[in-house]
Formats: structure tokens, C-alpha cells, sequence
């Protein structure tokens, strides 16, 4: 874990001594005193012999003398683990020569915990025995608490890197450009992003370079080499294949340098495909609601200039087919053209009411407004045809009578005519035609229902698309095909909405719903029905 320190000043091997006393030699002693490190010459069982002053002074006592008063046994009690005095004799007499041996200590004088390095060798006699230990102590506590930190601080580094939703990574690039690159850090993230793992990675820093997309990968290059060059931060987006499926990823990263000139960029690489799909997808729907929006605005110019010719040409017809001297044949011809021009000129208006709704900017004036009323007005205007086709018509109760909705009275005048209107048409001759009306948790629903032929669940899904009639085109029933794509827009614009339903066996249902004017409608049953009344 820690680095060897350097050899002890007797590191070789000494020359066997006569007795248990050391040398007199006035030089290696003032080598021994003057050294910025402890020394000591102990015997094996613990009894120091000789001592230097820094030894002293890493214990706690100012001199040499005050150290040796107060212990005699200088490793005894010394060691927090208790067993580590035994693991320093058995590998010095077993190898003669320990260096580098790290333990944690108590200070003599005041028991404060320190961590040391020792180096140490055996002197021993000419009979082989052991005379005394001599060796050197330094105290490395900064340096342990150090490395102690940054332990910390990588696994603290790593415990997060595991909660980032991709790849959190240091690169190291060398001051010096003959060594490349390489990872010095990795989250297991990488597997989830690549299928790489961090092991791999950090193995062979060009392993992820082979899943760029061959259309970024030099780019990616050219911007890695940029950001390096000039030391500055890096944010590049690029895609990747992965077991035939292309990603976004987005890789960022700062740059430090370190001491010995090394550039270090610790940074994150993310999976940011589902938000360029976003993006695209926001793009998309941005250009088709302009497109709708450039259709809207053409369609709306152009209906206002045919409107005011078509004026005229219904006008002049008119007057051809009153007129008394009108001959039979052109009268006919006269009417022909009268009828055209106004089935042409209801196009017109219906596509400037429908443009105007989907743009938001429909005139919708809400008031007050009774549904019996207006219900009784639009089935004025179609019950001629109604009659002409014998269909049998059940309208509203009567105990529904002052039920009221906020809504525009001339907007839901138009759309009920017109869901009325479809009822008629599109019924077969003698079918039923009934009105019912309930209330709903605030709302009130107005349904029309029809004996027709009915629609299937694809026709349903196009049923108010602008100007798609299912087929009736082909048929001899007039219509548009904006009736109900414009009814829906307005009910809408009055809160309300339009929904349809056809069951197995015929017939088709459509249910208005608008806001219930609370207190328009006499206490009783909260739900009323037409159905086999029977009222003309």
C-alpha cells in the first residue's frame, strides 16, 4: 500500500561483534544524532539501548534523556495491534533486513495515535546470535491520512458514479505524447450504455470507439483533440451502434491538470436517444401544425374570394328563374344553376366556419340557452325532408322541459340542424328518429340517434375528417363532408364535445355534451328518454 522508504544508514551487512556493546566510532555517532528521522539500537527483547533525538521528539519528549527516564522498553505498549510487534521480529530475523514495515502507534507522551514506516536490521554476533536491532522511524501519519482521503474520496467517487443513468469516467492524458491515454476510473454504467465492462474499458481505452457511428466517429475525433489541445471543457452529441441498434449519447467533460503536467478529464456519457426522438418528433408535429396553419389561412382566403362571386351568380339565377318570360327550359336550366351555386356557396361557408374553429378564432358568444328551444327550431328546418322519407320522429320529454346549457344559441342551433340533417339523410325510409337528453356530472348530453345502415369501427375512426364522406360521394346523398368535422370544432369552442357510436345491427348515435346551467331543469328524474314516444 505504501511505498518502501529508503534503505537504514547500516542497511548492509554489518561485521559480526564481539560483544553486546556497539562501536565506538565517533562519526557514526554524530551521523546517528544528527538524523531527521528516529533511530534507535534496541536489544530483541525490547531494552532500548541507544536512541537519537528525533526518535525522542516523535514520542513527545524534548531530548533523548527525557525519552530514556521515561521508558525502558520502547516497544512495549508501543503498537495498537498488539499483535504486530511479534509480525516485526519474526520477519526481521527471519529476513535480517525489513524496510518499509507500516503500523500505527501511540505517542510515549501523550498516547496520540500516529502511523509510522520502519527500516530495520539485525546486527548479530560472531556466533551468529542476535546482538541488538538497529533501525529508523518515521512518522508518515499526513501521508496515511492522505491516502486515507483519497481511498475515501475514490470510493465516495464511485458510490455516485454508480447512480448516474450512463457512464461516469477519468481519462488520463500524459504531459509527455509518446504514452496515450488511458481510463483511470470507470462506472459499471459503460455496460449498460455499450455492453463493454468497465474491466474491459479500462484494459484497452480504444474499445469504444468501434460502436461510433461510422458518419461521427471523425468528428468526434476532431472535437476530443480540440478540447485537449486548448485544455477546455467538451460537450459533443454523436450516435453509436450497439447490437444493430443505433443511440444518441452525449459525452461531457472538464479538464484539470495535475502536478506533473498530465491532463485529467473526468466526465459522464449519457443515453440521450429518447430526447432526440422527442426533439424530432417536436419538430415534426412543429412543421405539420404549420402546414395545417398555411392550409387554414389558404382555405380561408380562398373561400372569401369565391364567396362574393358566388353571391352574385345565385343572385343573377334567382332572378332568371322568377322572371315571368322565362321560357320552361331555361327556367329548369335557371333552377340547376341556383341549386349548385347554393350547395357551392354552403361549401364555402361551412370551410370558413371549420378554418376559423381549428384557428382558434370562431366567434362563440356564451349565454344562457334552452335546449328545447333550439332543438324545436333545427327540427323545423328539417322536418319537411323527415316527412318526405316517413321516418317516425320521438323527440325530447316533456319533463325535460327548461333544461338549460351554456353554450353560443346560434352555433348550437347550427349543430344540431346539421347532426338532425344526417339523421335524415342517411336513415332509410320510414326508420326512426329519436332525440334523448340526460344529465352528467355537470354536463347535458343530447343524443341523436338513427335507423340507418350504420358504420364500421374504420369508418368511425374517419368520421370527422374535413371533407372524407365514407363513400357517400359515390351515392346519391348531397353533402360536404364538413358538416361533422365543423359541429365537433364548435362544440368544442363551447366546452363541450361530439362523439359518435354505431352498435352491431345498425343505426348510428351522436351525443353532444355542453355545460349544465344549474337550476335549468325542474326537480325529478335526472334522466329522460324519448325513445318509443312515439310524437311527431
Amino acid at each position: 500500500m505504501f511505498n518502501a522508504e529508503p534503505p537504514p544508514p547500516s542497511a548492509a551487512a554489518p561485521r559480526p561483534l564481539k560483544g553486546d556493546e556497539p562501536p565506538d566510532n565517533n562519526d557514526y555517532g554524530t551521523l546517528f544524532d544528527a538524523l531527521p528521522i528516529g533511530a534507535y539500537r534496541s536489544r530483541p527483547d525490547g531494552v532500548m539501548l541507544r536512541a537519537n533525538p528525533a526518535l525522542a521528539r516523535l514520542n513527545g519528549y524534548a531530548s533523548t534523556d527525557a525519552l530514556c527516564l521515561a521508558v525502558h522498553d520502547l516497544e512495549r505498549g508501543w503498537y495498537i495491534d498488539p499483535d504486530r510487534r511479534a509480525q516485526f521480529r519474526s520477519r526481521l530475523e527471519r529476513d535480517g533486513l525489513l524496510s518499509g514495515f507500516v503500523s500505527e502507534v501511540r505517542r510515549y507522551a501523550n498516547g496520540e495515535r500516529i502511523w509510522i514506516s520502519e527500516n530495520a536490521h539485525v546486527v548479530r554476533r560472531a556466533d551468529g546470535s542476535v546482538a541488538y536491532y538497529e533501525g529508523t522511524v518515521e512518522d508518515i501519519s499526513e501521508r496515511v491520512h492522505a491516502q486515507s482521503a483519497l481511498a475515501r474520496n475514490e470510493r465516495y467517487l464511485r458510490e455516485i458514479a454508480e447512480h448516474i443513468p450512463g457512464m461516469a469516467y477519468r481519462v488520463q492524458f500524459p504531459a509527455d505524447s509518446t504514452h496515450a491515454p488511458h481510463y483511470t476510473f470507470v462506472s459499471t454504467g459503460v455496460y449498460s450504455l455499450y455492453g463493454v465492462s468497465a474491466e474491459a474499458l479500462m484494459a484497452d481505452p480504444q474499445v469504444l470507439r468501434q460502436f461510433r457511428h461510422p458518419d461521427d466517429a471523425e468528428r468526434v475525433d476532431v472535437e476530443v483533440a480540440a478540447a485537449v489541445a486548448e485544455q477546455r471543457n467538451l460537450t459533443v452529441a454523436f450516435r453509436i451502434l450497439v447490437r444493430g441498434r443505433i443511440k444518441w449519447v452525449q459525452m461531457s467533460s472538464s479538464a484539470v491538470i495535475s502536478d506533473g503536467g498530465d491532463q485529467l478529464r473526468v466526465g459522464v456519457m449519457l443515453d440521450v436517444t429518447s430526447q432526440r426522438q422527442s426533439e424530432a418528433f417536436r419538430r415534426e408535429r412543429d412543421r405539420a401544425e404549420s402546414a395545417q396553419r398555411h392550409m387554414i389561412q389558404f382555405l380561408s382566403r380562398v373561400s372569401h374570394e369565391l364567396r362574393t362571386p358566388l353571391n352574385a351568380i345565385n343572385g343573377f339565377a334567382q332572378l332568371i328563374e322568377m322572371e315571368p318570360g322565362t321560357p320552361d327550359r331555361q327556367r329548369r336550366w335557371a333552377h340547376t344553376l341556383l341549386s349548385s351555386g347554393r350547395h357551392l356557396l354552403d361549401m364555402v361557408n361551412d370551410v370558413l366556419d371549420l378554418t376559423g374553429a381549428q384557428s382558434g378564432m370562431v366567434a362563440v358568444t356564451p349565454g344562457d340557452v334552452d335546449v328545447h328551444a333550439v332543438l324545436h327550431e333545427a327540427w323545423g328546418m328539417v322536418q319537411a325532408d323527415a316527412q318526405a322519407r316517413q321516418l317516425r320522429y320521438a323527440g325530447p320529454d316533456p319533463a325535460s322541459a327548461g333544461l338549460q346549457v351554456r353554450a353560443d344559441r346560434r352555433r348550437l342551433l347550427q349543430v344540431l340542424t346539421n347532426l338532425l340533417s344526417n339523421a335524415v339523410k342517411y336513415n332509410r325510409p320510414g326508420g326512426p328518429l329519436t332525440v334523448d337528453l340526460q344529465r352528467d356530472d355537470g354536463q347535458v348530453l343530447i343524443a341523436v340517434t338513427d335507423g340507418g345502415a350504420g358504420m364500421s369501427a374504420e369508418q368511425l375512426l374517419r368520421l370527422f375528417s374535413p371533407f372524407d364522406r365514407l363513400g357517400a360521394q359515390h351515392s346519391t346523398v348531397p353533402g360536404t363532408g364538413l358538416g361533422l368535422a365543423l359541429s365537433r370544432q364548435l362544440a368544442e369552442a363551447m366546452g363541450g364535445s361530439l362523439h359518435a357510436s354505431s352498435p352491431p345491427g345498425g343505426g348510428c348515435t351522436f351525443t353532444l355534451s355542453l355545460p349544465m346551467v344549474e337550476g335549468g331543469m325542474p326537480p325529478g328524474d335526472t334522466t329522460v328518454s324519448s325513445t318509443d314516444r312515439g310524437r311527431p
